[in-house]
């Protein structure tokens, strides 16, 4: 059915679309000239006898308190030709009395004092012209429904002069953005501190964990399980070696802990100071020596290895990104619009800060974490209680960390993070981290106009034929209604008019119509430039022989004068692109100008049209603007490959860092009550740092897996 068709459900399914495509600004009404009759008659003067002529003596006083009725205050607003025969049939207030009366001097005086007093009382109400509002905005429903509920009609203008709206509050202060320069050399010291400490650290990790797998395998000597120094101490060096290496992931994990926030980072630090801890009492606290359970110092070192692997990988993907926006002004940048992402023109301010911002799994985590920091601290203390043997409290701190601390949770976001951010600086593109591809991919569409699909060079001039008109207004006539349609063809009819030694024609009333062409008047004459169902519309002859698919026609006063046989060629980049956005499930939307570029053309042209949506005109031109708002992304290349990338990539990014997270959460929440469990029951020929470590592998391996290829799309 036609309600169904893929465009009418796009028009449909977007809420914020009418703002963009009805003329939804509400227009300020027309100020009002007050004048003393219309005041007079407006606030409860009769009408309909003429105004006396004024007596000599004084006006009755009104009476303390008294106050017209309310359908006098608030008389319905009339037509203006209502309002005009009003003001010449207009009266005086003051009823007319049936006796006479007389009044004094005084009463005369404090009478018109009165009335001069209200006038001025009055002007300020009377003079405010009501707030205009920009013309792509629309106060919601909700707001106009209180405040025109309940009103009689012809009240509405009265009661917002009653009732003005308060002023708008001022806007919070924006965060000053530094210098994009500063900002790259600040993640350039990050990221090599941050990698340097985290190769150390691996080094250092790997040698703790030979000797355990020997032990397991049975290849270590007995003597080397008998002497406390040579399978304790060697640890307790290496991890204190770690923790040093280790020192901005115990720095940054108290700095958030003091700003009210607990982090990965500070589950890392507190699992190391409680594994070191432990071992320590191991070597030297016999009591502690005796009991099964092997101190955790590997599980933590590798817990802190993840920690540093997490912020370099974070700090590098950083870093790239800065590094490609302070190349220079990007000369395009993606923004969103209610039809959803678009490639604009606009200013890179505000890039940085939206890519240094969190993301969905820092917020997650911030929830979720100072629950299980509370829960290891209870479940410690509540298994040493339970075993009664205080010396396996710092084991059962670290047990219970080690559980719920997921080794995935430095990795969710800076893994895949990273791996798109190496792909896009290979085509020039910067993604404004998890918040800008998050905004980006939000409505699933992409937004392509006519240089998107076919670039320079792809459009060409096939043929033209000219009837009964001299070329040199045809091809005026032509490149002048091309330049205004702002199309996929202006600059190739604006080559042709220079090549012709024409010129451009002024043009007055230019109109766009559904068909697919506009229309205009130049020099008196009415002008039609458009696709072959554009003229058939408007009534314009055209010859039984002529067919071309991907024509263009120029009319004059309804007649034809000239055919234009436009060629569009496939690029491959394009080609690549729709299938891209077709694998990804990212629907294009086609906000063109140029009435021949439609899906069907680009189903010839490349095999597929990527489920694209073909809104209506309306909507076409209100999504084909230049003008951007603040970025999410920047772009240095010209074509659709780059734009299609970055958003295929970033929907990729977003789904995998939701995935991950999710996986490392419940990691850890298992994780938990499984170390809770076991060291509850004393089980410590079960629960050892290899099996720990390859339960915590399994998952952040399962938390990683789709991070890990991301890229390959």
């Amino acid at each position: 059915m036609e309600q169904n068709k893929p465009d009418d459900l796009f028009e449909k399914s977007l809420a914020e679309s009418k703002i963009l495509l009805e003329d939804a600004s509400r227009v300020a009404e027309e100020d009002y000239e007050f004048t003393l009759e219309s005041i007079l008659a407006e606030f409860g003067g009769d009408m309909e006898t003429p105004l006396p002529e004024p007596k000599p003596g004084p006006l009755p006083p009104l009476a303390e308190g008294e106050t017209p009725p309310p359908e006098e205050l608030f008389p319905p607003v009339e037509d203006d030709e209502e309002d005009d025969a009003a003001e010449d049939d207009e009266t005086d207030f003051a009823p007319a009395l049936d006796t006479p009366q007389s009044y004094s001097l005084q009463q005369v005086v404090e009478r018109t004092v009165q009335n001069v007093l209200d006038e001025q009382r009055s002007e300020p109400v009377l003079e405010e012209k009501p707030r205009r509002r920009a013309f792509f905005f629309r106060r919601r429903h909700d707001d106009a429904d209180a405040l025109y509920e309940n009103v009689p009609e012809g009240e509405h203008i009265r009661k917002e002069a009653e009732q003005p709206e308060p002023p708008p509050e001022p806007a919070p202060p924006e965060e000053p953005e530094p210098p994009i320069e500063e900002t790259v050399a600040d993640y350039r010291t990050a990221a090599q501190s941050s990698q340097r400490a985290a190769r150390y650290t691996t080094v250092v990790m790997l040698l703790m964990w030979v000797p355990p797998l020997l032990e397991h395998f049975g290849w270590m000597p007995a003597l080397y399980a008998e002497d406390p120094l040579l399978h304790v101490a060697p640890f307790l060096v290496a991890l204190t070696l770690v923790c040093l290496l280790g020192r901005e992931v115990f720095l940054y994990g108290f700095g958030k802990l003091f700003s009210g926030k607990v982090t990965y980072e500070l589950l890392t630090a507190l699992l190391c100071l409680a594994a070191l801890a432990d071992t320590a009492l191991t070597l030297f606290y016999p009591p502690r020596a005796a009991q099964a359970a092997l101190p955790l110092h590997t599980v933590a070192a590798l817990s802190m290895t993840c920690a540093l692997h997490g912020r370099s990988l974070l700090f590098r993907a950083l870093y790239d990104t800065f590094r490609i926006a302070a190349l220079g002004d990007a000369p395009y940048l993606v923004t969103t619009t209610a039809g959803g992402a678009a490639k604009r023109r606009g200013s890179a301010e505000g890039f940085s800060i939206t890519a240094q911002r969190d993301d969905v799994s820092g917020h997650w985590q911030a929830v979720v974490l100072p629950v299980m920091l509370v829960g290891a601290l209870v479940f410690s203390v509540l298994s040493t209680v339970h075993v009664g043997a205080w010396a396996l409290l710092g084991w059962n701190l670290s047990a219970v960390l080690a559980g719920c601390g997921s080794l995935a949770f430095p990795l969710v976001y800076a893994l895949p993070l990273r791996r798109v951010t190496r792909r896009f600086t290979k085509s020039g593109t910067a993604l404004a981290g998890y918040v800008g591809a998050s905004t980006m991919t939000r409505s699933n569409c992409l937004i392509l106009t006519d240089s998107d699909l076919f670039p320079p060079g792809t459009v060409s001039i096939h043929g033209l034929k000219i009837y009964g008109e001299e070329s040199g207004k045809v091809f005026s006539y032509a490149a002048t209604m091309a330049r205004a349609s702002e199309s996929g063809v202006s600059d190739l009819f604006d080559k042709l008019l220079t090549q012709q030694g024409g010129r451009l024609e002024t043009l007055s009333d230019l109109n766009f119509y559904e068909e697919g062409g506009v229309g205009g008047t130049i020099r008196g004459e009415t002008v039609l430039f458009g696709t072959a169902a554009f003229c058939r519309r408007m009534d314009v002859a055209l010859p039984p022989a002529l067919k071309l698919r991907t024509g263009l026609y120029l009319a004059v006063d309804g007649t034809l004068i000239a055919a234009f046989a436009v060629k569009y060629l496939a690029a491959e980049n394009v080609d690549w692109a729709l299938r891209a956005l077709s694998r990804t499930h990212i629907t294009p939307v086609l906000a063109v100008r140029d009435g021949n570029i439609t899906p069907a053309l680009l189903k010839r042209k490349f095999g597929t049209d990527a489920h694209a949506v073909y809104p209506r005109l309306s909507t076409r031109l209100a999504l084909s603007q230049k003008e951007g708002a603040k970025p999410c992304a920047l772009i240095s290349r010209e074509g659709l490959a780059p734009y299609a990338e970055l958003a295929a990539g970033s929907k990729r990014l977003c789904r995998a860092v939701r995935l991950g997270n999710v996986i490392s959460l419940f990691a850890s929440a298992v994780g938990m009550m499984l170390a809770f469990y076991l060291s509850f029951l004393g089980a410590y020929t079960l629960f050892t740092p290899l099996t720990l470590a390859a339960f915590l592998a399994l998952f952040a391996l399962a938390a990683l897996i789709d991070g890990y290829f991301v890229d390959q799309y």
